[in-house]
């Protein structure tokens, strides 16, 4: 019987193992680590031939699907060997194969002896920036929120030199005054 596993890495979690964040599908995978203060995106494309649709003509649908399934599984093995063993793994990806590759890191976890937290969840296409951000809120280094303008102003307000308060900003503009006396007949 193996221990129970630690809860998977949520969102706005400090955790004190590092993170690697992955957004697979069967065309490619993108791996997305937290290393010395600052996001490192690495980008695998796999060989994975795309899915024969069923032509209605008798032709069996799953006729090259062994040997899809051969390259898919070539292709999760690679992307499990990028991972760390001490890393905490948040899976993303479109369809079934963030669930191949889920199941893939538990195996050899368990062949180890090991545990980690794994996090597998349905997502769109997410771009790299996405990604990074993403990862950031995981690990709790979401770049701090400044505020400009007059409208949002949410800072304490600057001070004078003189130690005085200097007042909040202004309207760029002034509103008109409204004229309804013209669009009466």
């Amino acid at each position: 019987m193996t221990a129970p596993r630690p809860p998977a890495p949520t969102r706005g979690d400090t955790s004190t193992r590092p993170v690697a964040l992955v957004w697979i599908d069967a065309r490619e995978a993108i791996v997305v680590r937290w290393q010395d203060g600052t996001p490192r995106v690495e980008r695998i494309d796999s060989e994975v031939p795309v899915h024969h649709r069923a032509t209605g003509h008798g032709r069996q649908q799953t006729a090259g699907e062994p040997h899809r399934l051969e390259h898919l599984s070539r292709f999760v093995k690679q992307v499990a060997s990028l991972l760390a063993a001490e890393d905490e793994l948040v899976i993303l990806g479109p369809g079934t194969v963030r669930e191949h590759l889920q199941r893939h890191v538990h195996e050899i976890d368990e062949s180890h002896h090991q545990s980690r937290s794994i996090s597998c969840e349905a997502s769109p296409k997410l771009t790299d920036r996405q990604l990074i951000a993403l990862l950031r809120h995981i690990v709790g280094a979401d770049p701090r929120r400044r505020t400009v303008g007059a409208y949002r102003w949410s800072e304490p307000l600057p001070r004078r030199p003189s130690g005085g308060p200097v007042p909040p900003p202004r309207r760029v503009l002034e509103k008109p005054p409204r004229d309804l006396d013209r669009w009466q007949p």
